[in-house]
């Protein structure tokens, strides 16, 4: 008997292209002027930092966002699950609680958070068991109450030995429950994952947030346009239904006119735009 391939049931509703960037890369002092520019240029949505940040500039950040057709994704910064001490593991918790409550007001998708990083005090079986049921389980049912979700992201192998695949990820959320959800970055799966279109469909209604960068080097894409494939992950998340922000993290090329300078911001613009061009028509042939 021949095994035939599991069946996707199709999305309620068509996957949709919603390119974001991370706030440090935004040209622009002011809130208003960095979210201009993004509207101005082909980005449906914006990353921002997290830990103080989203407390401090949430009023302002609510106010420039008022009849803008922006969302807020996600925050991203440092988290570490894995201390063998309790009371540091209880540090981390609490440190995050008051991050998440401003997301919630945000109406932001979440916050990002990494279980583990480096080398890992605790043993795989420990960590995983006091993530799903304790710290990442706390973490996920205050999200809930605020609106929002954690979202747990894979990083390669020389950065965490514990979570490296986007399905082991959508399995720990799935485990934790309402308020926990996963991402793809393709920097990382690079480095990780067979298939992007495989990883993201494992992920399913699970994924909330993608991250991008170029596929030879963790710069904007289309800088080597001969390597910067995405066709085959967004044909996943197609599959999927994915209406979740597409982010840009990653870093810039040397100045080719002069590599001791760092690159200007004009050319940076530039790369931009090269990005979003290169990234909408990927999205239109997958």
């Amino acid at each position: 008997m021949t095994a035939s391939m599991p069946k996707l049931t199709p999305p309620a509703e068509p996957a949709q292209l919603n390119l974001c960037l991370q706030w440090g890369a935004i040209p622009g002092g002011e809130i208003n002027e960095k979210l201009d520019f993004l509207e101005a240029n082909g980005f449906n949505a914006v990353e921002i930092p997290s830990g103080d940040w989203p407390i401090q500039n949430c009023d302002a950040m609510l106010k420039a966002m008022e009849a803008r057709n922006l969302s807020i994704a996600t925050a991203c910064g440092p988290s570490d699950f894995s201390y063998a001490e309790p009371e540091r593991r209880e540090a981390e918790v609490q440190k995050h609680l008051p991050t998440i409550e401003a997301l919630g007001a945000l109406g932001s998708v979440g916050l990002v958070l990494c279980p583990a990083r480096g080398k890992v005090p605790m043993g795989f079986k420990e960590l995983r068991e006091d993530f799903v049921t304790n710290t990442g389980k706390r973490l996920a049912e205050h999200a809930v109450k605020h609106g929002t979700s954690i979202v747990l992201e894979p990083l390669r192998r020389n950065e965490t030995p514990f979570l490296r695949q986007v399905a082991d990820g959508a399995r720990i959320a799935a485990d934790i429950g309402p308020g926990a959800t996963v991402m793809g970055d393709f920097w990382h799966m690079g480095g990780e994952e067979t298939s992007f279109m495989g990883a993201f469909i494992c992920a399913g209604d699970l994924l909330s947030h993608v991250h991008v960068a170029g596929l030879k080097e963790r710069i904007v894409p289309g800088v080597h346009p001969e390597a910067d494939n995405y066709v085959d992950g967004f044909r996943g998340l197609k599959m999927i239904g994915y209406r979740g922000a597409i982010s840009l993290e990653g870093g810039w090329p040397k100045d080719p006119d002069d590599p001791t300078k760092p690159i200007s911001q004009d050319k940076k613009i530039r790369l931009m735009r090269n990005m979003v061009e290169l990234l909408r028509e990927q999205w239109a042939e997958a």
